[in-house]
């Protein structure tokens, strides 16, 4: 099947470097607002574990007293003008997207906003939010019209390196050489991954760069009520559902604590769940005779409140653990202010 994808991929991949070349050239401009920009992007079509990553540097930049916005865009949701995240919306996964509703609800500090595009967002919030002392837009890498002081690139450190051939042949939304436009390259999942499968993306790597490497652990699990550790789960047989880019890695993860039973569920990337996909979702679990249902907390910031009894729902919370120098992005995103 791949090879009759590859003028699919040819055509897409001259289609987005020819846009690239006519910003690289000027020709095309960039909104610049009137404080600093960090982008944090992928590579790919997701799953690379952006959002931890996200909050991360979001609270990064908080303890160092920082008025922070974020800019995403309200992707297979509700939203379409620009508009601030309200975490009381009584829909607010639906109605602006799951992703800046977690990180708007793990930061209440931050004012998230989103809208269609990114850099009308980055205006809107300047001219009636603002002032901010930095934008932080989520998921920025391939969106040039707004200008970024510091572009931070993530890649997974679990993805093979075939993956990395333009959609629809692979999952990447760009040609590699896109990279060089990276300020910080930075490998997610390193405690998940295969040693020598990373090896063979990082010698692809452009020279230069600077290369971070984190690692991701479940810590605890949330019913919307109470947290509780993953001790839980020992010797206990866990209903997985999840809507989420690469399933296989939260899979993987949870594997390490309790049995997964077979009739888990998993769904299409940023799937918005309905009444009938929460019956069914319900229904399955009790005939599974698992002990636990649990999901994503990116995806019970949507499926919670759908289901009859809420507090059955585990959702798992992630820690990100820094391999290596301990503090350089922190350090990395302080140098924009010296």
């Amino acid at each position: 099947m791949k090879p009759l994808l590859k003028p699919l991929s040819f055509i897409y991949d001259h289609i987005v470097g020819f846009k690239n070349s006519l910003y690289d050239r000027g020709i095309l401009g960039a909104y610049k607002p009137p404080m600093k920009v960090i982008s944090i992007g992928n590579l790919t079509m997701g799953g690379t574990g952006k959002t931890p990553i996200t909050d991360f540097c979001l609270k990064s930049l908080v303890g160092e007293h920082k008025k922070v916005a974020v800019v995403s865009r309200s992707y297979r949701a509700d939203a379409s003008a620009s508009v601030r995240v309200d975490v009381t919306h009584p829909h607010a996964a639906r109605y602006y997207g799951d992703e800046p509703v977690l990180l708007a609800q793990a930061n209440p500090d931050v004012t998230v906003f989103v809208g269609d595009s990114k850099w009308q967002t980055a205006e809107y919030s300047t001219k009636n939010y603002g002032p901010f002392d930095v934008i932080v837009v989520d998921d920025g890498f391939q969106h040039r019209k707004l200008h970024r002081d510091l572009n931070i690139v993530i890649l997974d450190a679990t993805e093979p390196w075939s993956n990395y051939q333009v959609v629809p042949e692979g999952r990447a939304r760009e040609s590699w050489e896109g990279l060089e436009r990276a300020d910080v390259i930075l490998f997610t999942k390193c405690n998940l991954a295969d040693e020598n499968s990373l090896k063979v993306v990082q010698d692809h790597l452009p020279p230069g760069k600077e290369i971070l490497y984190f690692g991701y652990d479940i810590v605890e699990l949330n019913n919307g009520k109470e947290t509780a550790p993953t001790e839980i789960l020992k010797g206990q047989c866990m209903f997985l559902v999840s809507a989420i880019a690469r399933p296989d890695v939260f899979e993987k993860m949870m594997r390490s604590y309790g049995e997964i039973s077979k009739r888990s569920l998993h769904y299409r990337d940023h799937h918005q769940y309905t009444e009938s996909d929460a019956q069914k979702i319900w229904n399955d679990f009790k005939k599974s005779g698992a002990d636990y249902l649990v999901t994503t907390s990116k995806d019970a910031v949507k499926l919670r409140r759908l289901l009859p009894e809420p507090e059955k729902l585990w959702s798992t919370n992630l820690q990100v653990t820094e391999f290596g120098t301990k503090g350089r992005l922190h350090e990395i995103i302080g140098q924009l202010f010296s």
